[in-house]
């Protein structure tokens, strides 16, 4: 049995603990033992209680986010040599660098979860995006293999760095995430409007997600048949507040647990975003069978197996506007198929930990040996 070390940050709710759940969650016990090393304690919006209950080892660092570089080499070396593991598969930006700086004695594979140039750069800041995307370069250059969670995301990848990347599509747990037959049961379960139709929004609230888009494109908007749903927390709620502050339809529910419920909900799924790896909110939105309208970025393009739904131009308010009107008049039925549909035959996360294992057996990832470890 091979034993897998997944380091990460942290086990809070995010996509790439998402798509590490799932590959763990479809991992062949008989012939993995799957182990998780997170470097940070865990805070608010921890999932590390879903991780518990698939009877796994997880262990953590306790590291400082702010002097945890210092402290990390002797730390993640002693914690890691002491695991011994098989491979390293690393699933965040601290944890490829530290596995780049201190562990290359060991087999590593890293899972890219974006077009980092990009998503640094809108999430950090220009100057230390730009710093960390440069880390990110090395890092992965310093890795055995590197995993791109989309075909897409490769193809950008390889057209501007001097490596390459593979790809492994990111996939979701259709268990969870499908429709329902009475929506009507969990909008009353959810406080949701009987008479409307209900159109959600899911991500994080930064710049990088653009939901003000969506907001100035619904302003002075019909109340009487619309209905809109912002799913999550982050750093531009407070002028969310203040921008929707006159308007009634709409509702902000912060950070939610149980995001199925709302998606199961509603009746259409709308994304604004500037940049993604591959959207999995999206993908979890068409397993519930909802159409879809997304900004024209090529990641959502790549979603577009079949016709499930629009696409509009980024950061275009009146033409979002224009979908919205445009899609009520589409045959919704055939757009739910379409979506359920393209989940299922290419983002499952039974198929995605799949080709994951099946990367795990290759010749090329085998054991270091630990007598060679300081040489």
């Amino acid at each position: 049995m091979k034993n897998i070390l997944y380091i990460i940050s942290t086990l809070k709710k995010t996509a790439p603990v998402n798509v590490l759940y799932n590959i763990i969650k479809n991992l062949d016990r008989t012939e993995y033992n799957p182990i998780i090393l997170t470097l940070s304690k865990e805070k608010k919006n921890s999932v590390i209680k879903d991780f518990e209950a698939l009877n796994i080892t997880i262990k953590s660092l306790d590291l400082n986010n702010y002097f945890g570089y210092f402290e990390a080499g002797i730390k993640i070396t002693k914690a890691v040599k002491q695991i011994n593991p098989d491979i390293i598969h690393t699933h965040c930006f601290r944890s490829t660098l530290f596995s780049a700086l201190f562990l290359r004695k060991f087999k590593r594979i890293a899972t890219i979860h974006c077009d980092y140039d990009i998503d640094f750069v809108l999430t950090y800041g220009k100057i230390l995006g730009f710093i960390m995307a440069k880390l990110m370069d090395y890092s992965l250059k310093k890795t055995d293999r590197r995993i791109a969670c989309s075909e897409y995301l490769k193809n950008i990848i390889n057209e501007k760095k001097n490596f390459t990347v593979e790809a492994i599509n990111n996939g979701i747990d259709t268990k969870i995430f499908h429709p329902v037959t009475d929506k009507k049961v969990l909008r009353e379960k959810l406080s949701l409007p009987l008479d409307k139709t209900l159109w959600i929004w899911v991500g994080v609230l930064t710049p990088g997600k653009s939901p003000l888009t969506l907001i100035n494109g619904i302003k002075n908007s019909d109340s009487n048949t619309n209905y809109f749903i912002f799913c999550g927390d982050g750093v531009l709620k407070e002028k969310i507040v203040e921008e929707t502050k006159n308007m009634g339809n709409i509702l902000l529910t912060g950070y939610i647990d149980n995001i199925q419920e709302y998606l199961q909900a509603s009746d259409y799924y709308i994304s604004t975003s500037l940049s993604e790896g591959l959207p999995l909110s999206v993908l979890e939105g068409m397993a519930c069978g909802l159409p879809v309208i997304l900004s024209d970025i090529p990641q959502h393009e790549f979603l577009f197996k079949s016709n499930i739904g629009l696409l509009y131009p980024v950061n275009d308010s009146e033409q979002l506007k224009g979908c919205i009107s445009k899609i009520l008049l589409s045959e919704t039925d055939k757009l739910k198929a379409n979506a359920i549909n393209t989940v299922k035959n290419y983002f499952d996360s039974s198929l995605m930990s799949q080709e994951y294992q099946n990367l795990y057996k290759i010749s090329g990832i085998n054991k270091c040996k630990l007598e060679n470890y300081d040489k």
